[in-house]
């Protein structure tokens, strides 16, 4: 199971901060790798038919745990994350406030890669981004043949992968979601505490379109000077499996589909491109076996 999980492991959160800090992180590896030889542990959660896993927060939990052992038993300061790479709870309640039935769009098997006209409008709002896994089934239906992933969003550059993928969802509520020039930004979480997929907008552009954000409590959303909602966020999971059509547990909470989407009120797309007049939207897609 280790080896299955390393490349998960390795991008951590945790791990990944250790090693910016150049921090020796073999030992903790060498602990999970342990804990991990439970051929039990994730039994509960397996799904045979599809062999898949239910999403679950077991190695990340077992990670935290670890890693934290390590910082004890090596009188490390144990507030070495406090400031960095503490859980977002605003974005974790926010997005879970931002939980639709899945809208009525292309699915990700039906998406031709390439750039495309913005054609998803629903209820004068066009959708600016989007992430959404669709899992394949086999020719007779019986289990999964792999995955298909699309990234959609807004660019700049015109390049494949339209999202910047590696700035902290925190970053949003303290109006710093920038590092350079970009459109849309991409939080990806696998099997955590916190928010699995973010859609946001650059913090530059949301205040040249002088927005502000809502309330977590409301949502992921930014609203206008009289407090209409502008711009969204919205996440779906759809079409859930398990090993049997009357068996409910915790294999059965995985999805055909999920993702998310990020809409722009219609007369404020024509703002943005006033601003940005270069911007394309491209679609880009991911075949995993």
């Amino acid at each position: 199971m280790f080896e299955r999980l390393k490349d998960t492991i390795l991008r951590n959160q945790y791990i990944s901060y250790l090693k910016r800090l150049e921090i020796d992180i073999n030992e903790i590896l060498s602990n999970i790798k342990k804990r991990l030889d439970d051929k039990d542990l994730f039994s509960i959660f397996e799904n045979r038919s599809y062999e898949m896993l239910s999403p679950n927060i077991i190695l990340e939990n077992i990670i935290f745990e670890e890693v934290n052992k390590y910082l004890l038993m090596n009188n490390y300061d144990l507030n070495i994350f406090k400031r960095d790479i503490e859980i977002d709870i605003k974005t974790l309640i926010a997005t879970q406030n931002s939980i639709i039935e899945r809208p009525n769009i292309k699915k990700p098997l039906d998406i031709k890669e390439g750039y495309d006209q913005i054609i998803n409008i629903e209820d004068n709002f066009i959708q600016i981004a989007r992430f959404e896994n669709e899992m394949v089934k086999n020719d007779n239906g019986l289990g999964r043949q792999g995955q298909t992933i699309v990234f959609e969003g807004l660019s700049i550059f015109g390049e494949r992968k339209p999202f910047v993928e590696y700035l902290p969802s925190s970053l949003i509520w303290h109006n710093a979601f920038y590092y350079e020039p970009f459109i849309i930004g991409f939080i990806k979480k696998f099997n955590s505490i916190e928010s699995n997929n973010v859609l946001w907008i650059n913090s530059l552009l949301l205040q040249g379109l002088d927005l502000k954000l809502d309330s977590f409590n409301n949502g992921l959303q930014a609203l206008n000077k009289k407090d209409e909602v502008i711009l969204k966020f919205r996440q779906w999971r759809s079409s859930l499996i398990g090993n049997g059509a009357s068996f409910v547990g915790h294999d059965s909470n995985t999805s055909m589909l999920e993702g998310c989407n990020l809409i722009l009120r219609e007369d404020y797309f024509e703002k943005l491109k006033v601003m940005i007049p270069d911007m394309k939207f491209y679609s880009y897609i991911m075949d995993l076996k």
